[in-house]
């Protein structure tokens, strides 16, 4: 499955990274956007398949990661989630490795991977 990406509020997504979700992040390389396969394509699309991960673990829990609500705060550069005692409350975990990966690979981003078309994702998948 590949995830929209930054599906939490865009304000902090656009301050970790100095760039909008959509369209930078939406449907980046092979995993930034919907259904994730193949090899990632650089730094950044490997950031989206490991969010990938965490959020199919949290499936295999019964979670709903891409609906599920949490609290969290942003401020100074960073992201600080809430109460986390419902193991669902986790997706705020893999959102914030997410953005924290996208912003450490800012530098990196590669224009020729924005809408990259889904049918040139080919190769195994790395593993979680």
């Amino acid at each position: 499955h590949k995830v929209l990406v930054l599906t939490r509020p865009e304000q902090t997504h656009r301050s970790m990274t100095g760039k909008k979700a959509v369209p930078y992040y939406s449907s980046y390389g092979c995993y930034c956007g919907l259904r994730g396969r193949g090899r990632p394509k650089d730094a950044t699309d490997r950031c989206c398949q490991r969010h990938d991960c965490c959020y199919g673990q949290l499936q295999k829990w019964g979670c709903r990661p891409h609906i599920t609500s949490y609290s969290y705060r942003y401020g100074q550069g960073k992201i600080q989630c809430g109460d986390s005692a419902r193991r669902c409350q986790e997706a705020c975990s893999c959102d914030r490795a997410l953005a924290l990966c996208l912003k450490q690979n800012a530098r990196w981003y590669q224009k020729k991977y924005t809408f990259y078309p889904n049918f040139l994702c080919r190769g195994p998948s790395l593993s979680c």
